[in-house]
């Protein structure tokens, strides 16, 4: 690398205490990238988060190089692909020696920390860009600090959240998103809301119209039953593995996505094609009425010259429709300071007002206490991100195989993590169904389905017979602000599943024992 004086491109403009280590910063991310190529399909940087004329360069040139389907880099790959002109740059900058001196002597596995340096750094520079102050004496706790000292002790998220929350202490402190403060009055502007339903949360009860012009239904009798989602909430809803939790919340999904609702989805075990492919199929099932390919087909390839056809139907709905509303991210190991940035950032910057974390995860088989205070404390995380940035955050929640054969579901089944139920809006609990509750024999779990019909004015529940070969799941609602609960009224959901083109239908009603089945 070159002297500080050719090396930081406008480095008069700053204070030298905010370029202190800039270089190395800098270099450090830049020979990472060097030994791994792939790097750049992980990192969300680009060329203006250096500032470093070297850096830049080497940069836009690993960046091309790895446009062109390279995923590692020698000597010969990089003269053959780059113009004479770039070649000049290279080798005024020592040519490959350098590199190879750079990619030799850095450890790869401290990535993270390099970059998230990188990143704390840029906060800094964006601050005083802004106008912060850095560099002068301010009172914290009692005692005299200097921000940028105390922030080069942090982390980029950690001096996020204290600037945010220094500035939550000025005025009144809160944003009249968490926190209301009125006297109450029952006046003609809260009725007139009431009237026109703006109390209202956001249904997810349909979808519009199916190609023969009918309804498409979600979950009607659930979103009634919510009211909707309200901005500024947290939902669960907690299952068993392979209980279909992700394809109930893309039915969800759908019906916000009708809502004219952006959703962002933030993954810990799903790839991308795997909500694909459920988008797919149920555009496929629900809107052109098309059964013939299922998750499995397309997973395996095997689609048929008429199978093409309604899949160009299903990309020409989506790209028209709903593209630019839905936007995914894996994020590995259950990473809560990632997951707080990329829920930040989209919300501020791009405007998505859902989240759909997949997935937490119970594991009852351990007496690690601190798991499950970590579990309680990602819940209580969640519910204040939605608050803070008013907008409707979904979990998904994997229970443990160690409570399987509980047939009425409550917040039990979360064992010592029970507590995550005191910050949500609502808690739904989802299980397979054993075929003793669909038989009418048998009167030790029969679980008495039903549907509820209005007959002449008045409402009555009417006996319902479900398809005992089908495959079922059941729902119950532990904890609803906005209505009765399972635990109110007995009551829970028979849901028809069909895991192949990834759909739920809400059949009927039941009331299932409470009673465990082995």
């Amino acid at each position: 690398m070159i002297n500080i004086d050719g090396f930081l491109t406008g480095c008069s403009k700053y204070p030298p205490e905010l370029l202190n280590g800039r270089i190395a910063i800098e270099g450090n991310v830049i020979s990472c990238i060097a030994k791994d190529l792939l790097l750049l399909d992980e990192a969300d940087i680009d060329t203006k988060d250096f500032i470093s004329e070297d850096a830049c360069y080497y940069y836009s040139l690993f960046k091309n190089i790895r446009t062109r389907g390279f995923s590692s880099l020698d000597e010969i790959t990089i003269l053959s692909n780059i113009s004479e002109f770039i070649e000049v740059g290279f080798q005024e900058r020592g040519g490959w020696s350098v590199l190879q001196n750079l990619i030799d002597i850095i450890n790869i596995k401290n990535w993270d920390t390099y970059l998230d340096i990188l990143c704390r750094e840029n906060i800094i520079i964006n601050l005083y860009n802004d106008g912060f102050n850095l560099l002068s004496p301010i009172e914290e706790s009692g005692k005299k600090i200097i921000p940028l000292e105390l922030f080069r002790k942090m982390d980029s998220e950690s001096v996020m959240d204290w600037y945010e929350s220094r500035l939550s202490g000025f005025g009144t402190g809160y944003s009249n998103k968490v926190l209301e403060e009125e006297e109450i009055d029952i006046d003609n502007e809260f009725l007139e809301r009431l009237e026109e339903g703006l109390e209202n949360g956001v249904p997810f009860d349909i979808f519009g119209e199916d190609i023969d012009g009918k309804e498409i239904k979600c979950l009607p009798f659930l979103s009634r039953q919510l009211n909707g989602l309200m901005d500024g909430t947290t939902t669960v809803l907690g299952g068993y593995s392979s209980a279909g939790k992700t394809t109930a919340w893309i039915t969800v999904i759908m019906g916000l996505i009708y809502r004219n609702r952006k959703i962002l989805i933030i993954s810990n075990e799903q790839k991308a094609k795997v909500f694909k492919i459920q988008f797919v199929v149920w555009l496929l099932a629900k809107r052109f009425k098309y059964f013939n390919l299922t998750k499995k087909k397309l997973m395996s390839g095997d689609i048929s010259e008429q199978d093409k056809v309604y899949l160009k139907k299903a990309q020409e709905y989506w790209n028209n429709e709903i593209k630019g509303k839905v936007k995914f991210i894996a994020i590995p190991d259950a990473d809560m300071t990632l997951v707080k940035k990329k829920i930040r950032e989209n919300v501020l910057k791009h405007g998505y007002d859902t989240v759909l974390y997949d997935t937490l995860k119970l594991d009852l088989n351990t007496d690690n206490k601190q798991y499950y205070l970590e579990l309680i404390k990602d819940s209580r995380e969640f519910d204040k991100m939605s608050k803070k940035y008013n907008i409707i955050m979904l979990l998904s929640l994997q229970l443990a195989i160690n409570t399987l054969g509980k047939l009425f579901l409550d917040a039990s089944v979360l064992s010592m993590s029970k507590q995550i139920k005191e910050v949500l809006e609502n808690l739904l609990l989802m299980r397979t169904v054993y075929p003793e509750e669909l038989d009418p024999e048998n009167k030790k779990y029969y679980c008495k389905p039903f549907q509820r019909k209005n007959i002449a004015g008045k409402w009555c529940e009417e006996e319902y017979i479900p398809d005992q070969t089908a495959v079922w799941r059941m729902l119950f609602v532990d904890k609803a602000r906005s209505g009765e609960n399972s635990s109110d009224n007995g009551i829970a959901y028979l849901l028809r599943f069909d895991g192949a083109h990834g759909t739920f239908l809400e059949a009927s009603m039941c009331r299932p024992k409470h009673a465990t089945i082995i």
